[in-house]
């Protein structure tokens, strides 16, 4: 059952990392914005799925705090890619962005199942 679910996880990021690469090398996001939503959307999956996987190889399960964990890390590091990719990150911006992920982080560490 587990080792199912560790293939599902691995083949996802696996794809999901294919579909970035192909993405990347045959579009340009200047010519259609689609193409960034696009880009950002996969890299979504690619964060989630890659977290799942790593948590399951670990742990061997994915207990909903580490679900919790996974899909508020993988958010603030895509709002962080975000950011970066618009050039409008500065320094203030970058540790408000760090600080409401330890919030995040904490509060889900904090909260009962």
């Amino acid at each position: 059952m587990f080792r199912s679910r560790r293939r599902i996880a691995g083949a996802l990021t696996l794809i999901s990392l294919v579909a970035l690469g192909v993405l990347m090398s045959l579009t340009n996001p200047v010519d259609n914005v689609i193409y960034a939503a696009l880009f950002f959307g996969l890299a979504l999956v690619f964060l989630v799925s890659l977290g799942y996987f790593g948590v399951r190889l670990q742990t061997g399960e994915v207990s909903s705090k580490n679900r919790y964990r996974i899909v508020a890390l993988s958010l603030v590091f895509l709002i962080f890619l975000m950011f970066r990719s618009a050039q409008s990150l500065n320094w203030v911006d970058g540790i408000i962005l760090i600080l409401i992920g330890f919030g995040l982080v904490f509060y889900i560490s904090r909260r009962g199942h």
